[in-house]
């Protein structure tokens, strides 16, 4: 496959990944899903996205704090998950034929943010593969949440638990503070791209909810603030998202981001956004690192 048919065959996939996951009780309990799929979903756009984007809920993590453990009843509960959903399909066309999980970091995270990675190997029923990439599902460390965060997201004749557009719109935000230079000199993590997309998404947000609806965007703000905290992100104003500005404007080039919208219209976009956050007193704020123990 060349890279445009791996792609649309990895979202084709994921499609039916997600379908899977959807119809299983025990996964909808254990993760909470966001990402560019849940945001698709939110915008009624069908833009292709490479892989599921989710975190741990807070209960299982609470209930099941051993890592090793967390890690085995996931596995178990996806691998059913996506094996059931593929063999619902008319006609079968998927057949799952690995799942695997590996931690991220392999070891503790210093500040308690452990991931989990899942890679899928995927054989197709319509033709012989060469090539496939693995299908992935990123699974993050719970994070503090807002009555306004999650809820019910319809997929097929299923719910799943989804970040709200409003929790989206404050993680578009943080994503992008926390791959500037200022974050990632505080948190000595060098060699991070911008997240220059970040940019771009929170442009379509906005074609969909206009600054002049103030309850959705003053609920983004408080998202936003919570997110940050959680992941002790500083924000002075303007001058923050202006970090490496000249750098931002590069990534934007990025082949990913599509070429529809000017740097310039993001740009003005993310301007008027902050603009509405110091509007609501939501910045300036600073949330130091905590000092460790000794």
């Amino acid at each position: 496959m060349n890279p445009q048919e791996q792609q649309r065959w990895t979202s084709e996939v994921l499609d039916a990944v997600f379908a899977g996951l959807a119809a299983d009780a025990e996964v909808v309990n254990l993760l909470i899903f966001k990402g560019a799929r849940v945001l698709n979903l939110w915008l009624g756009t069908n833009r292709q996205s490479l892989d599921i984007d989710s975190n741990l809920s807070i209960d299982f993590a609470t209930r099941t704090p051993d890592k090793a453990e967390q890690l085995h009843r996931l596995e178990v509960a996806l691998t059913r998950a996506v094996r059931e959903g593929f063999e619902e399909m008319r006609p079968v066309v998927f057949q799952l034929k690995t799942l695997r999980i590996v931690r991220k970091p392999l070891k503790d995270h210093p500040m308690g943010w452990d991931a989990f990675e899942v890679r899928m190997s995927v054989d197709d029923a319509r033709k012989r593969l060469v090539g496939a990439p693995a299908a992935t599902i990123d699974i993050a460390a719970p994070e503090t949440l807002l009555p306004s965060s999650v809820i019910g997201l319809p997929i097929g004749d299923h719910t799943v638990r989804a970040y709200s557009l409003s929790r989206i719109a404050g993680e578009k935000l943080r994503a992008f503070l926390s791959s500037l230079p200022a974050y990632r000199r505080k948190m000595k993590r060098p060699g991070d791209t911008i997240r220059a997309k970040d940019l771009y998404d929170l442009w379509r947000i906005r074609q969909r909810t206009d600054l002049a609806d103030r309850d959705f965007w003053s609920t983004a703000a408080a998202e936003f603030r919570v997110a940050c905290e959680s992941r002790f992100i500083d924000c002075a104003g303007q001058e923050t998202f202006r970090d490496g500005w000249e750098q931002t404007a590069r990534a934007y080039g990025d082949p990913i981001i599509p070429k529809d919208v000017p740097f310039a219209d993001v740009e003005t976009n993310l301007t008027q956004i902050v603009e509405l956050l110091v509007d609501f007193g939501v910045i300036p704020f600073a949330f130091p690192l905590p000092v460790p123990n000794v």
